[in-house]
C-alpha cells in the first residue's frame, strides 16, 4: 500500500490515521506497524461527517457513527479517551465547522469542547487569511492548533504537520491538550488540485493525518 510504505519512509515520529467514518483499517495499519516494528508510531483516528462539519478523532478505540451534531460527536470521542480536532474549519462548505458554533462550544460543557483546530492543511492553506483566522480563533478560544496532510495519496504524506516536544502518541496527546503545538506544511501542488490528485488513489480509504516532534531550529 503506497501510503504505508511512505509512512514507512518518513521522518514523522506519529501519524494519525483517520479514514472517514470507519476505523478498521486504521487498527490493521496500526497493528501491522507494531509487528513489524516500524519506527513511527501510527494512532488509530476516524474523520468523522457530523451535522456541522468534519471532526477528527485520535486515539479512539471504537467508531464513532457519523451523522451526529458536532457537540455529540466531540463528547463521543471524549468518552473513549481521545482527542477532538475540529478539521478544516471556516471553510465555505458544509464540512467545516463555522466560527460561531465553534465559539459556543468552547464556552459550554467541556465534554463537548473541541480540543483542537486543525490550522494547516495543505488545500485550505490556498485560500488567502485562512490559517491566520483559524489560528486567531484557536487563540480567542483556548483551542490547540494542529496541522494534517489529509493525505490520500503517497506524496502528500507530511505535507500538513503538527509540531511538539516528543516523539510518541502520549507526548502528542498531552502537548494538545495542553495547547502545546504548533504547525508547520505547505500547500499541494496546484497541478496536483486541477487533476484530482490529492483525492484519487487505490489507497484513498487510508487517509490520515500526519504529526511530528519539532525539527530543529522550528519554533
Amino acid at each position: 500500500m503506497a501510503v504505508y510504505a511512505a509512512l514507512r519512509a518518513s521522518d514523522l515520529q506519529v501519524a494519525v490515521l483517520t479514514d472517514h467514518n470507519r476505523v478498521d483499517v486504521a487498527r490493521e495499519l496500526v497493528a501491522r506497524s507494531r509487528d513489524e516494528g516500524i519506527p513511527i508510531g501510527l494512532v488509530v483516528g476516524e474523520e468523522i461527517t457530523t451535522r456541522e462539519g468534519h471532526l477528527l478523532g485520535v486515539g479512539l478505540t471504537a467508531l464513532v457513527p457519523a451523522g451526529l451534531s458536532l457537540a455529540d460527536a466531540v463528547a463521543a470521542v471524549h468518552d473513549q479517551g481521545g482527542i477532538a480536532v475540529v478539521a478544516h474549519p471556516l471553510l465555505p462548505t458544509h464540512m467545516a465547522a463555522s466560527a460561531h458554533l465553534l465559539v459556543e462550544l468552547a464556552e459550554g460543557d467541556l465534554r463537548c469542547r473541541p480540543d483542537a483546530l486543525e490550522a494547516m492543511h495543505p488545500l485550505a492553506a490556498w485560500l488567502p487569511g485562512w490559517r491566520r483566522r483559524v489560528e486567531r480563533l484557536a487563540k480567542r478560544c483556548g483551542y490547540a492548533v494542529v496541522g494534517g496532510s489529509d493525505a490520500h495519496v503517497a506524496r502528500s504524506v507530511g505535507r500538513g504537520q503538527t509540531c511538539f516536544h516528543g516523539d510518541t502518541e502520549a507526548e502528542l496527546m498531552t502537548a494538545i491538550r495542553g495547547r502545546e503545538t504548533w504547525t508547520e506544511g505547505r500547500p499541494y501542488p496546484i497541478r496536483d488540485i486541477f487533476r484530482g490528485r490529492w483525492t484519487t488513489s487505490p489507497a484513498r480509504n487510508v487517509p490520515h493525518r500526519p504529526d511530528s516532534a519539532p525539527r530543529p531550529g522550528s519554533g
